[in-house]
């Protein structure tokens, strides 16, 4: 298990703490595993606040991983239940958060496996490297593809994201979970 202990959440950036810690940042669409994922790699089930319904995470928040940085679970995108206003407000507060932190050191883009990527992850991948900030693709939700469904996506995520890394992920076999620490330590 790796020390990790949640730290704050917050809706303003002027909240984020003032520390030198390196930020990576968790985002993608509503319900496509961005806190279970948290939970997979410090290995703590209940760390991160995981929900069936989609939306459930409406804050920007921050995990302390072993006094070293903070791993940051950003609103998901997308979830189409709530109000226009609201979905307005959290990508502004997305945009902002990823723009505006200078500890914001890796992005991962978390996409769900088992649905082609879809325009807002095709948009927020594209606005990511408009920026030049630095993320990788966690095609999560693998061990529900068989073995032409992977090749299929890769060719897809190649052809979207030409040169973009993508680590396949499995929180039911554990896959690749070693390969994203070390994607970590790596940005840190």
């Amino acid at each position: 298990m790796i020390p990790a202990t949640f730290f704050t959440s917050t809706t303003l950036l002027s909240d984020l703490p003032i520390s030198e810690k390196p930020h990576i940042a968790m985002i993608g669409r509503s319900n496509v595993g961005k806190s279970s994922l948290i939970n997979h790699l410090t290995q703590q089930k209940k760390l991160a606040r995981v929900s069936a319904d989609p939306g459930r995470t409406q804050t920007i928040n921050l995990y302390d991983i072993d006094s070293r940085f903070f791993l940051v679970d950003l609103p998901g995108y997308g979830y189409a239940q709530t109000s226009k206003e609201k979905r307005a407000a959290f990508s502004t507060m997305i945009h902002d958060y990823l723009e505006q932190t200078p500890q914001l050191t890796l992005i991962f883009l978390i996409i769900d496996a088992r649905i082609p990527p879809t325009s807002l992850d095709a948009a927020m991948a594209q606005w990511l490297q408009e920026k030049n900030l630095p993320f990788v693709i966690i095609a999560n939700k693998m061990d529900k593809l068989n073995s032409e469904d992977t090749r299929k996506l890769h060719r897809s995520l190649e052809t979207l994201y030409p040169g973009v890394p993508t680590i396949e992920h499995s929180i039911t076999s554990g896959k690749n979970r070693k390969e994203i620490w070390a994607t970590i330590e790596r940005a840190l």
